[in-house]
């Protein structure tokens, strides 16, 4: 599997590539199953629309991989905090404020809460040929508190922050449970058959410098170890989104882990400082792959150019929008299946 090659360290001939967010709002097919369904929520829940989503892309484009149609919510979700999310607006969640809450959710058996979720990403590998991989995924522990405490999707980070500065037991908490949650969630994925596992940090760069290592590092860290004793070899991707100077202290030690790295992280950098680390994905803006045209083929040949012959893993450096003109998509997926000199 060129793919699994790729991430393992093992270069191709030319890079394999899925994208994030590759099953989604951008595709009619994607819409008119939603449609079916009153919530977002219900559908990460519904069996048979989310296998049938998650399997869309790679009907529709010759992508390497497919990743599990959920969201990284499901975990608060099933443990307990009401979560809503509203479309064109994003994730609305009851604010933690009670301890009580961690009583309950710790007796949660999260593998039982979370079956028909593993459950759909058994059926995509069973349905999917060997060729082509199925990826798991969670949050990290402070990606998902954030939500989690600040009631959603936060610009300032100011409430989570000031929990983190004074540590507060509700912060404390809130980051103990979902360490413990999100690895039990990962190997679990693993013990599905998922091929490779992604733990995204998109809010990585909001934790103040000074406590970058004891609640972005430590944790993944710790998560990954526990992955390790499980499932030694199944790749783990870990993408931090603006906090590529943290990868060296991610990685340190482990093997089989690959870097997704961001839009805001130069070609120069990826080829000198992180691909010395572990294998490279990433990292095409999606605002460029919406552009498409003459823009989006110059810096997708670069970033082929650059890469050609190492283990990399074609990728955007953040999930696909809505407005994607799925032409695009299409006309991205042959450049990098196509367009290599040597093909």
């Amino acid at each position: 599997m060129p793919i699994l090659n790729a991430f393992k360290g093992i270069p191709n001939s030319s890079p394999p590539i899925w994208l994030l967010r590759q099953a989604g709002r951008y595709l009619p097919e994607y819409r008119a199953v939603r449609e079916k369904l009153s919530t977002f929520m219900e559908l990460c829940f519904h069996e048979e629309y989310a296998t049938e989503v998650t399997l869309q892309p790679l009907r529709k484009f010759d992508l390497d991989a497919a990743i599990l149609f959920s969201d990284i919510l499901v975990i608060p979700h099933v443990l307990g905090q009401m979560v809503h999310v509203i479309e064109k607006q994003g994730p609305i969640l009851k604010p933690l404020e009670d301890l009580s809450f961690f009583d309950k959710a710790n007796e949660i058996d999260l593998v039982q809460a979370l079956k028909i979720p593993l459950k759909i990403l058994h059926n995509v590998r069973e349905t999917l040929p060997s060729t082509k991989a199925v990826i798991g995924f969670s949050g990290s522990p402070w990606t998902i508190a954030t939500y989690m405490l600040e009631g959603g999707k936060s610009t300032t980070f100011q409430k989570i922050i000031d929990l983190l500065e004074t540590r507060n037991p509700i912060f404390t908490q809130t980051m103990a449970l979902l360490e413990k949650s999100i690895g039990t969630f990962l190997i679990a994925q693993i013990d599905a058959k998922a091929d490779v596992v992604q733990i995204f940090d998109s809010w990585a760069s909001a934790v103040p410098l000074i406590h970058q290592k004891e609640w972005i590092v430590a944790p993944v860290r710790r998560i990954i170890a526990r992955i390790r004793a499980c499932h030694p070899t199944t790749p783990i991707i870990y993408y931090g989104r603006g906090v590529s100077k943290l990868y060296s202290q991610v990685v340190e030690g482990f093997s089989n882990i690959v870097l997704g790295v961001d839009e805001g992280v130069s070609i120069s950098i990826k080829k000198s400082q992180i691909q010395a680390l572990a294998p490279i994905q990433g990292n095409l803006c999606p605002k460029v792959l919406v552009e498409g045209g003459k823009l989006m083929k110059t810096n997708v040949l670069d970033l082929l150019r650059t890469f050609q012959g190492t283990p990399y893993v074609f990728n955007l450096g953040h999930g696909i929008v809505p407005q994607t003109p799925v032409d695009h998509v299409a006309q991205l997926v042959d450049l990098v299946k196509e367009s290599l000199p040597h093909r």
